[in-house]
């Protein structure tokens, strides 16, 4: 019995709690120093372990529902933080990298190319250039934001696009946001909170939009379509604006997390 909780049939349900934890290690990037991510996942292993060892077995799917019961990577991040963030520039909190580790690596390991000419004037020279390049991609940031999302979450950039298609209160377009409420319930990015304000700020401000319609209908369903058609619009595609400027900078931070894991070192 003990041979079959925890021999090899289950490697498949320890794969899972460790894609789990480098999941939740990757969210607290930023978050969390790395003595206190190192004890927060330690923490966190042993309570999975435990509600592992209470369960009536070890399979797939209940490990699979023992970790659901956590909630995503970012919700128990957190949980754990209460919002905290890191200043990246506090000595404090960040130890200090070694002087080697703030050269560019070269150019066939992924560093920063100057040509023909950072090799005849040498490396001062090409950090100089490796600097103006830098500045540049710094000054693109909206741009450069918008394609690292779409690159990394597509799925969230689809989301965040169909919802702008439905701010200018056009009626042919306003019922994308029915394909932008599937997206933002599905992903795997945004929190429970981020999804009920993505999906029920929209629906709040249609139907009070409605509300202030002062038309005249007969019918309930004559009132729905022209109050909908009317004011509704205005107000769900308000709506959508203000959760696009609210759900895009959560995805854009979940871009450069990880994009930051898989830049070599």
């Amino acid at each position: 019995m003990v041979l079959d909780h925890y021999g090899p049939m289950n490697q498949r349900s320890e794969q899972l709690v460790l894609n789990y934890l480098s999941e939740v290690g990757l969210a607290s990037y930023g978050h969390l120093t790395a003595k206190e991510r190192t004890a927060f996942l330690a923490e966190l292993r042993s309570k999975i372990d435990e509600r592992r060892r209470t369960a009536p077995d070890d399979h797939v799917d209940t490990v699979r529902g023992i970790l659901r019961g956590f909630g995503s990577a970012e919700d128990v991040v957190e949980r754990e933080c209460g919002g905290r963030n890191l200043d990246l520039e506090d000595n404090e909190l960040i130890p200090d990298r070694p002087q080697h580790a703030n050269r560019p690596p070269p150019p066939w390991r992924g560093g920063p190319s100057a040509g023909l000419m950072g090799l005849v004037e040498g490396p001062g020279r090409a950090d100089t250039v490796a600097g103006r390049k830098k500045s540049r991609a710094r000054g693109t940031g909206p741009l450069r934001g918008t394609a690292l999302v779409v690159r990394t979450h597509p799925a969230e950039a689809a989301a965040l696009g169909l919802m702008l298609l439905s701010v200018p209160w056009w009626m042919d377009l306003a019922f994308v946001w029915v394909l932008a409420a599937a997206l933002v319930a599905l992903s795997q990015v945004w929190n429970g909170r981020d999804t009920w304000i993505g999906i029920g700020l929209p629906v709040l401000a249609c139907v009070s939009g409605m509300a202030l319609w002062d038309g005249d209908a007969r019918y309930v369903d004559e009132y729905i379509l022209e109050s909908l058609t009317d004011t509704g619009v205005i107000g769900l595609g308000l709506a959508n604006l203000v959760c696009v400027l609210y759900l895009f900078p959560r995805v854009l931070r979940a871009a450069e997390r990880k994009e930051t894991a898989a830049r070599p070192v």
